[in-house]
């Protein structure tokens, strides 16, 4: 009977506390090799990082994306980008 009654309990206090709904958000990094660093060379990284960035987002369902920043290095393009699945959530969600 005491282990009814604390089933009973333990299932009334998940009813009633429920879980919120979150929003989820990612902070992803995505790195291309350079050939050299010519201008288009850049541009073509940049764009490549871009596509396979948005891409990882759409698969994990978020829909809603910015980019956070780039870098060039000599031998390789790192793009950040933040993604989210709520319209707005993307810019407070904080970058370290």
């Amino acid at each position: 009977m005491r282990i009814v009654v604390w089933l009973v309990t333990v299932a009334l206090m998940l009813l009633a506390v429920g879980s919120p709904a979150w929003a989820r958000a990612v902070r992803m990094e995505t790195t291309v090799a350079l050939g050299d660093r010519s201008e288009p060379s850049v541009k073509h990284a940049l764009r490549e990082a871009f596509e396979i960035s948005v891409r990882g987002a759409l698969a994990m369902g978020l829909k809603h994306m910015r980019v956070d920043g780039a870098r060039v290095l000599p031998d390789a393009v790192i793009l950040a980008m933040v993604a989210t699945d709520e319209e707005g959530e993307a810019e407070e969600v904080e970058t370290r």
